[in-house]
């Protein structure tokens, strides 16, 4: 055989290799889907930029299903939250949120409130972007991690919609995500 023609058949065969487990890990490593096909909810690509902490998930809800367009991004951030209060008021809640990664500027609407979804004690508070968005931060802690999740919307968040955000926090699937992060 030709050299040329060994190399060329070596190269696809290495091609052929490496594609095969390209995919293979692609499968084995995929996050489980959080939304079932049947859910008001699309996952969508996590838009933001690389930093301390690794990338969450994002999710879409369209505007038939929760009066206009709403974006829900949530993400574990390991070491930053109080091991004994963990989420305990409304300046834990800033400084642990994400909503910077969205705008320098918001305005809160009020407190923020105490509550519980699937076992974990959470705060949420509502704010008022910079431009008029709306914008929802709820955060909780668990072994001194915090869950952090974000829901936002152009105009509002109707009550329509943060139920379906409460149910997408609250969902056996998104607790499972969690546990498997560390929160």
């Amino acid at each position: 055989m030709r050299p040329s023609l060994v190399m060329a058949l070596a190269l696809a065969l290495a091609v052929l290799v490496g594609s095969v487990g390209f995919f293979v890990a692609r499968v084995i490593f995929a996050p489980a889907p959080i939304v079932d096909s049947d859910s008001v909810l699309r996952e969508a690509a996590w838009p933001f930029l690389r930093d301390a902490w690794p990338a969450g998930r994002a999710f879409r809800c369209d505007a038939a299903h929760c009066g206009e367009e709403v974006m829900v991004y949530a993400r574990v951030k390991m070491g930053m939250c109080d091991c004994v209060a963990g989420v305990a008021d409304d300046e834990d809640l800033a400084r642990v949120s994400d909503a910077a990664l969205l705008t320098p500027r918001m305005t809160p609407e009020g407190p923020g409130e105490s509550t519980e979804i699937a076992g974990l004690k959470t705060r949420m508070r509502h704010y008022r972007m910079e431009g008029g968005g709306a914008l929802a931060v709820l955060a909780g802690g668990r072994n001194c991690n915090a869950f952090v999740a974000m829901a936002t919307a152009r105009h509002g968040l109707s009550p329509e919609a943060m139920e379906v955000v409460r149910a997408l926090i609250g969902a056996p699937a998104m607790s499972r995500w969690v546990a498997k992060q560390g929160g």
